[in-house]
């Protein structure tokens, strides 16, 4: 081949090389995100060391720059990998004497992303332990241990004779105690959420015997004097529960002995309270107008003639149609048919309301009493209500005298006899004991 070819052939070959050179520099490459990490220290960390991810490489340390007591670090990663926005920068060591990386963590599994030009704290960062610090720590423990420290008097190597002595041949014990405690510190972790809850709970409760201080000072100083006073009482409580014993067995029999009748007589019970409590209204009602009913029924008792005194009462009438009718509508008769038939009897109606009908004169009529005064000791032997009840009142022939025909001449109020003497039937020993069912 000709000289003036492979001149040419050469010239064509670096101008291809610097070309290829040139869109390479200057090609737009894929997109980045920035980030701007501030650590304690960056020992062994330059521009241009790796970003990684689960140690993947995605990215490179642009500047590595000191500002006060920290080292500010620049770097960019590829914008395709997503970082979660609660991302650390940790600076690894892979080797004692290799170059370091930075590592973003934890890895990405949903929700938001870190941002952009995004700045992480010394608070978010962190450095490998040198060893030029662990050398250091060691020989620290070393010289307190040594024979300047710990060990001046030989305690040290005691403590460690001892020691050995005493877990000579204890390998097992030891190592069962060790595999006991795994299994417990598991349980323990897997019930963590209960734990914490448990010493949350504590918490809250302490905070609140806190609170309370004095309420709780003065629950036990009384709890204390009632435990004083019952020990002063020992005697007598002992003597109680004795007592209460066989009282509680017989209970006991008894519950056993009848325990169908008890669920029987149970479940009827909660039937009445069902009702009663359904009824309550009701109930209510009785218990607010029993006491003035049953004071009206024992002063319109008649004791002597062992009658009720009644009075008609004819306002029902008032619109008798009415009356009639609603009797008339259980039978089926529509309801404005028969208003509209009896209409024209509610005037008639209307005068009966006026009238007020005593028919106790006819009780008295029909009525034969022959009473028995009562025996002088009915009321004790030092009662003289019994005596009072046959001579204060004229004795027995004076009732006898006030018998039929003295009632028949009462007027309509049963107040008085013809002759204005006032009545004494409500006075007459014989109307208590008629009324509480006795013989005179």
């Amino acid at each position: 081949m000709k000289p003036a070819i492979i001149l040419r052939l050469g010239v064509l070959i670096i101008a291809v090389a610097l070309i290829a050179s040139a869109v390479a520099a200057l090609w737009p490459g894929a997109e980045q995100r920035r980030l701007t990490a501030y650590f304690t220290s960056a020992v062994g960390l330059y521009p241009g060391a790796d970003v990684r991810i689960l140690g993947i490489q995605v990215g490179r340390v642009t500047s590595v720059t000191p500002v006060g007591r920290s080292v500010k670090v620049e770097l960019a990663y590829d914008a395709r990998q997503k970082v979660p926005a609660n991302a650390q920068a940790v600076i690894v060591n892979q080797s004692l004497v290799a170059d370091r990386y930075i590592q973003l963590t934890p890895v990405y599994r949903g929700g938001p992303v870190l941002a952009d030009q995004a700045t992480l704290a010394l608070t978010r960062t962190a450095v490998p332990v040198e060893v030029d610090q662990v050398a250091g720590s060691l020989n620290d423990v070393g010289k307190a241990l040594g024979p300047d420290g710990a060990n001046a008097n030989g305690s040290l190597s005691r403590l460690l004779q001892v020691g050995a002595t005493t877990l000579d041949g204890q390998g097992t014990d030891i190592r069962q105690t060790i595999s006991d405690t795994s299994r417990m510190l598991s349980t323990l972790s897997e019930d963590r959420g209960d734990v914490a809850a448990t010493i949350e709970n504590l918490r809250q409760i302490t905070g609140a015997m806190a609170a309370n201080d004095q309420q709780i000072k003065q629950f036990t100083q009384n709890l204390s004097s009632v435990s004083t006073q019952l020990s002063g009482e020992r005697e007598e409580l002992s003597a109680a529960l004795r007592a209460l014993g066989p009282t509680l067995r017989n209970v006991t029999r008894f519950v056993k002995g009848n325990r169908t009748q008890l669920a029987a007589n149970v479940r009827q019970l909660a039937q009445i309270t069902s009702v009663l409590v359904k009824e309550k209204g009701a109930l209510a009602e009785f218990l607010t107008t029993a006491p003035t009913g049953l004071s009206n029924l024992a002063k319109a008792y008649d004791p002597i003639s062992g009658t009720l005194g009644t009075r008609a009462d004819l306002r029902q009438f008032h619109d008798i149609a009415q009356w009639i009718c609603s009797l008339a509508f259980s039978l089926g008769t529509p309801a404005k048919q028969c208003e509209s038939l009896l209409g024209p009897l509610n005037p008639a109606g209307k005068a009966l309301t006026s009238l007020s009908l005593d028919l106790s004169w006819i009780t008295a009529i029909t009525t034969h009493y022959d009473p028995i005064p009562p025996p002088p000791d009915a009321y004790g032997p030092d009662d003289r209500r019994g005596q009072t009840g046959q001579t204060g009142q004229g004795g027995e022939g004076t009732r006898t005298g006030q018998g039929a025909q003295g009632r028949q001449a009462a007027g309509p109020s049963g107040q008085g006899d013809g002759a204005g003497r006032p009545d004494q039937r409500s006075t007459s020993p014989q109307g208590l004991s008629a009324l509480l069912g006795g013989t005179p």
